[in-house]
């Protein structure tokens, strides 16, 4: 269905795209050539013109309801890419042994007590008060 929308789509542009330049310019557009005998239109007199008027108004419609079933064809296979994507695996992490837990306990203490024996004492703050001679 698609693709039967999208090749009535493809060929009712190619044929607006015809008929807005067959139509008649103010100013000698595109098929005016600049020419200035004779009549301003590829068609002829103004009859040709409101022809070619009515069917770029039918054109433009079918072109339009082309745009809007294609929109509507492919909008309603998914919502969002994101839900097109794979879900993702939960993760799993190995559960603590019993016996590592008391271990790391005792090495995180004796990490943590080192330092502050080890730290020298506290030095006293420089006086902010100048030296005089």
């Amino acid at each position: 269905m698609n693709t039967f929308v999208g090749i009535i789509h493809i060929v009712v542009a190619l044929i607006l795209i015809i008929l807005v330049l067959i139509q008649d310019s103010k100013s000698n557009g595109a098929l005016g050539m600049g020419g200035s005998s004779g009549s301003n239109s590829l068609l002829g007199a103004t009859g040709a013109q409101s022809l070619a008027s009515k069917m770029t108004v039918w054109a433009a419609i079918i072109f339009a309801v082309t745009c809007l079933t294609l929109s509507v064809l492919t909008s309603s296979k998914t919502k969002s890419v994101v839900d097109a994507l794979p879900a993702a695996a939960p993760v799993q992490t190995a559960p603590a042994t019993p016996a590592a837990a008391p271990a790391a306990d005792a090495n995180a203490a004796a990490a943590t007590a080192a330092p502050a024996a080890s730290a020298p004492a506290a030095t006293p703050a420089p006086s902010a008060a100048p030296a005089t001679k």
